[in-house]
């Protein structure tokens, strides 16, 4: 009979980087993944592919997703990964702290019930596993960062970097996981094969899997948390047709933002009635997002750039006066037709242009045209910090409860604060031209967080300061879900500092009970229908 000490839902950047901690430091790890371990290497990937086994073998979300925004529903297939790595499959390899500021005293915000300080040891370590390139950042006050050297500048970054110098501001060169190997294809929204991109799956998973003290049940779909009043007593999964329960001492939640909170809602019991580990009724509420424009800018010259790369980073307008903004950097894109369509595509799915969806696959035409107007310009995005409200949430939906669902409303402030840090950016790039590309307000799917917010009160907040729940013991969540804030960076690296963090403390925990127990025995899986 298998047992473990831990069963983590999710080998995502969180759950892979708490398997990692654990394992290290000797004890026993389950991880239960709704995806695979291994994936296809066929050149086969389709984003917009309706076949599920087909999303999941090329590391893809396998289902469409529900939501209203702004009282408009739609559906689409959101861009998170699925498998070994999560969301970090599909990411484009960018991994920056969050600002000190983050943490500090702010009215009217949420506060982190811990400090940057605890986090920072975490940070270098992430940045030295995943071997994170990049310049120092001029605005971080502390230790240097464990940065490798970065690439070489490409000519349109380089012409931004020094116009941006000239005016008095501070840009630096991404931190990015990419290794950028001869032949690289800058894999940015698809898994990397050639193991130039470090994701969570190959990093830490296939690390804690070396030690021999961790299994892995992959097209394993957690499908309720059983728990009484005072603690978890077990997974019921659904693997290959087959129902299985497994059963550990500790039980960590690292689904995601969006899947972590329903999973938690739908397993509402007699003792639960509103959700497991839901007596302040905050799980799904507080959901937050990142707001990214895609920008446009023409170097110098008008020069026709093909030399796109992942090298700009600017974070002067972080934080200004009272706003609270974020950074921008380039995405390695150039405004070449293929990259042109991805964004009316999401344009299309999750905005306004929702009814020209039939019109999808027609959007060829128009980007070739639009491609050649902007003459090939590079693309910079933007990170904007989303603020948390009660009512923007994820819960069940009536009519389709084993669906992701989430509703969210976009505030005047934030349509505001757009257009603030819009004028601002704008004027730093003069005169080089620019173009937003999504002139509306364009949420970024890929950055949920806050759902299950972590904080000093229980009647406010799902988990304390290490992550655990507040009603629960043996219960964490270690994904985006525990963010009180959301900042204004991507927020892969703060999810995987933390994991290592939450690992070192329920180690230490675990320890202690182990010498207190005078023996192992841990947990164990189980098939069959469990009994009541």
């Amino acid at each position: 009979m298998m047992q473990w000490d831990v069963a983590i839902v999710g080998a995502g950047m969180g759950g892979a980087a708490l398997g990692y901690a654990l394992a290290r430091a000797g004890h026993t790890v389950v991880f239960v993944e709704k995806g695979m371990m291994t994936f296809a290497d066929d050149g086969a990937d389709d984003p917009d592919a309706p076949d599920e086994q087909l999303r999941l073998q090329h590391g893809r979300w396998p289902t469409q997703i529900l939501a209203c925004v702004d009282e408009r529903e739609t559906h689409f297939y959101p861009p998170l990964g699925c498998g070994a790595g999560g969301s970090t499959l599909l990411y484009a390899g960018t991994l920056e702290r969050l600002s000190t500021a983050d943490f500090e005293d702010a009215p009217d915000r949420p506060q982190w019930p811990f400090p940057y300080r605890n986090l920072e040891p975490y940070y270098r370590e992430v940045e030295s596993l995943f071997r994170v390139r990049g310049s120092p950042d001029p605005f971080f006050e502390g230790p240097p960062a464990a940065l490798r050297k970065p690439p070489s500048m490409t000519t349109s970054d380089g012409d931004l970097f020094n116009l941006l110098k000239r005016k008095g501001l501070k840009p630096y060169q991404l931190h990015n996981a990419c290794e950028a190997k001869p032949g690289c294809l800058a894999c940015g929204g698809t898994i990397c094969h050639r193991s130039c991109k470090h994701d969570a799956g190959r990093v830490l998973v296939e690390s804690a899997m070396r030690t021999g003290r961790v299994s892995f049940l992959d097209m394993c779909t957690v499908e309720t948390i059983d728990a009484d009043a005072t603690a978890v007593k077990g997974l019921i999964c659904r693997r290959n047709s087959e129902r299985v329960v497994v059963q550990a001492r500790f039980y960590a939640l690292a689904a995601g933002a969006l899947s972590t909170p329903l999973l938690l809602q739908r397993s509402a019991n007699r003792f639960w009635p509103n959700g497991v580990a839901n007596s302040s009724d905050m799980v799904g509420r507080n959901l937050m997002f990142h707001v990214s424009d895609f920008v446009a800018v023409w170097p110098r010259g008008g020069s026709r750039t093909v030399d796109a790369e992942r090298s700009l980073a600017v974070r002067d307008f972080y934080k200004s006066g009272d706003d609270d903004f974020g950074m921008i950097q380039s995405t390695g894109m150039a405004a070449t037709m293929g990259n042109i369509v991805h964004v009316l595509k999401g344009m299309i799915d999750t905005g306004p242009l929702g009814w020209l969806r039939p019109l999808r696959r027609m959007l060829y035409a128009p980007a070739f045209i639009a491609a050649w107007l902007l003459g090939r310009a590079t693309i910079l995005a933007t990170v904007l910090e989303d603020y948390p409200y009660l009512d923007n949430r994820v819960r069940p939906h009536p009519d389709h409860p084993d669906t992701i669902y989430f509703e969210y409303v976009i505030r005047p402030e934030l349509r505001q604060r757009v257009r603030r840090f819009r004028r601002i950016y704008r004027a730093a790039f003069r005169p080089r031209r620019t173009m937003i590309l999504t002139p509306n307000i364009n949420l970024n799917f890929g950055h949920p967080c806050g759902t299950c917010r972590a904080g000093s009160d229980p009647r406010s907040s799902v988990v304390d300061g290490e992550n655990r729940s507040h009603d629960l013991d043996n219960l964490l969540v270690v994904d985006a879900s525990f963010f009180p804030r959301s900042g204004g960076v991507n927020p892969s690296l703060t999810i995987a500092a933390n994991g290592l963090r939450v690992g070192e403390l329920l180690s230490a925990r675990l320890h202690e009970m182990k010498r207190g127990a005078g023996d192992t025995t841990t947990g164990r899986m189980e098939l069959g229908t469990p009994t009541a």
